[in-house]
């Protein structure tokens, strides 16, 4: 027995807009992760561009300079104070000195995209 023509054509139409539907579906659940996940896994994959070499095998707490592109808004200070203990600044309000800043703290700012170096202090 042949199928209907008309049929197998409305079946055929069906098929490319269902794949198109689906299609954007995963395209806007990929938009949202980018930008849920996004700023963490860019941190993460270029945190050893921030860390200065000297501090990569710290083994124990450390006195550090952290140093942003940009001047930081209350939000940007309490965050990166957060890790060790705020003595100033250094010179310029974009370099924050902490002190006591513990190994496993240092690769967590080194982690923060908008964290532009981490040095240690003099």
């Amino acid at each position: 027995m042949i199928a209907n023509p008309t049929m197998r054509a409305a079946t055929r139409r069906r098929l490319p807009r269902f794949d198109r539907e689906w299609t954007k579906f995963a395209v806007g659940v990929v938009l949202i992760a980018l930008v849920v996940f996004g700023p963490q896994l860019l941190g993460m994959a270029t945190a050893g561009r921030r860390l200065d070499p000297e501090l990569k095998g710290a083994n124990g707490p450390r006195n550090v300079i952290v140093i942003l592109d940009f001047m930081p808004e209350r939000f940007h200070s309490e965050r990166v104070t957060s890790y060790g203990v705020f003595s100033g600044r250094d010179g310029a309000l974009n370099r924050i000195r902490l002190r006591m800043v513990s190994p496993e703290n240092l690769a967590a700012l080194a982690d923060i995209p908008w964290v532009a170096r981490i040095v240690p202090m003099k």
